[in-house]
């Protein structure tokens, strides 16, 4: 095909302005939000003490000292602080972007998700909209994407991947463009698993997913074996390997055929650092506790003066709680009419969260629920969408339930944020015992 020739092609191909301008808005929404008061704490908060001063080793030597972990994320950190310096906002300000692509791939996630014969575009519109503003008042997308930690940066590429995962079940989706979509979740996934290794249960779940449809449903699918083995196995290694070509430059001192026995001493390294964490910390807490709330964590606790600065890792108590009851009905659904929702949603969900049962690790904390916790958007959508013949209360009860959510996260906000408070006000958010 000739140049012009392609270029017609990818002229027709029809584009959703409405959707795109939701998504720069959401975009730029998020980042502002995001980027206020984000130099508080004014020093290293939690987990940064780990990945900045490895992000500033990786800018002066291409080394990297924190061996336990793939160095994608510590590369994005660094690229922050080359770009806005040695400081608060500079550790920061690349969580904030992908804090924010966070929430427009949560809406792709959720149009691709909830598209539906049965339903008309402007209400999937609308499910995929509140999907994402509920996303952004769940307290867990704000305090990760301003803090520089790894699963900021992970969750990001997962939520795309994801969401192209989700396209190819459209049934009218082209077949070329259900292979791009093929092509992106390898690359995604490949992204994710070089910035955090949790991400392999996400390339684990979406591969076993697609290979599964692809043998019972055929005609869903629409891609041989091995074009699958190739945009879901060979990409998503390829993008792994070559997010550690920065590190193996800078560490490499032998002929370069020998580079890959490095890489692979590399990924052992890791795996002995991962086994090797220590397993007590004060916040320390089971994967049983994450979905009820009972042990949430603080990042930070900074004394100034008579205030105190703190930021408060907890998911917004209605959304965490009111999302439980959702999944509730997510499985209901499905035993009654094999949703198609129903089952991405539990699949997702179940796929993040009890993979904690069996990962091999001694210390667990909140945050692991990360991932897990912003599954629960979709499952509140999809609970309270419009049916008939009482869509207009479902459309009345979502919305209200999305103006209370809001009205939690503002309640929240100045220990979600940092800002100053008494030194004993601290407590008024404190609804359990557990939360200290």
């Amino acid at each position: 095909m000739t140049v012009r020739g392609t270029a017609r092609k990818l002229s027709a191909v029809p584009v959703d302005r409405r959707a795109v301008l939701t998504c720069v808005a959401l975009f730029a929404a998020a980042q502002i939000l995001f980027l206020i008061h984000l130099g508080t704490p004014t020093g290293l908060n939690f987990d940064e003490s780990h990945y900045v001063p490895a992000a500033r080793q990786f800018l002066d030597s291409h080394t990297d000292p924190n061996r336990e972990h793939p160095p994608l994320g510590k590369i994005l950190i660094a690229a922050g602080i080359a770009l806005l310096g040695d400081r608060p906002l500079g550790w920061r300000v690349m969580s904030t972007v992908f804090g924010a692509l966070t929430l427009v791939g949560m809406y792709v996630w959720a149009r691709a998700l909830f598209k539906d014969r049965a339903l008309v575009p402007s209400k999937v519109e609308g499910l995929a909209l509140w999907t994402a503003l509920v996303t952004l008042v769940n307290h867990l997308l704000y305090v990760q994407a301003r803090i520089a930690m790894l699963d900021t940066f992970m969750f990001a590429f997962l939520a795309w991947a994801a969401a192209a995962v989700t396209a190819i079940w459209d049934v009218d989706i082209a077949p070329e463009r259900r292979r791009r979509c093929l092509a992106l979740t390898g690359v995604m996934l490949g992204l994710a698993m070089a910035t955090k290794w949790f991400a392999v249960v996400a390339w684990v779940a979406c591969l076993g997913l697609v290979v599964a449809a692809r043998s019972l449903l055929m005609s869903q699918i629409g891609a041989t074996y091995g074009e699958l083995a190739r945009y879901l196995v060979v990409y998503p290694l390829l993008v792994y390997f070559l997010c550690f070509v920065p590190r193996m430059v800078g560490e490499h001192q032998g002929p370069w055929y020998a580079a890959p026995v490095d890489f692979l001493n590399m990924q052992v390294g890791m795996y002995q650092g991962q086994i090797n964490v220590p397993g007590q910390h004060p916040y320390m807490s089971r994967w049983y506790q994450w979905p009820l709330l009972n042990r949430p964590m603080w990042y930070a606790f900074e004394r100034d003066g008579g205030n105190v600065h703190g930021v408060l890792l907890v998911g917004n108590p209605l959304v965490m709680w009111g999302g439980v009851l959702a999944l509730v009905y997510c499985a209901i659904d499905w035993l009654r009419r094999r949703s198609r929702q129903s089952f991405l949603i539990l699949f997702f969900y179940l796929s993040f969260f009890l993979s904690w049962v069996v990962i091999p690790r001694r210390l667990s904390l909140y945050y692991y629920y990360y991932p897990a916790g912003m599954i629960l958007s979709f499952a509140l959508a999809h609970a309270l969408r419009d049916r008939a013949p009482r869509a207009g209360r479902y459309r009345v009860a979502r919305w209200a339930f999305l103006v209370a959510a809001t009205g939690v996260f503002v309640y929240f906000l100045p220990v979600l944020s940092g800002s100053p408070i008494g030194s004993d006000e601290f407590r008024k958010w404190m609804w359990f015992q557990s939360w200290i």
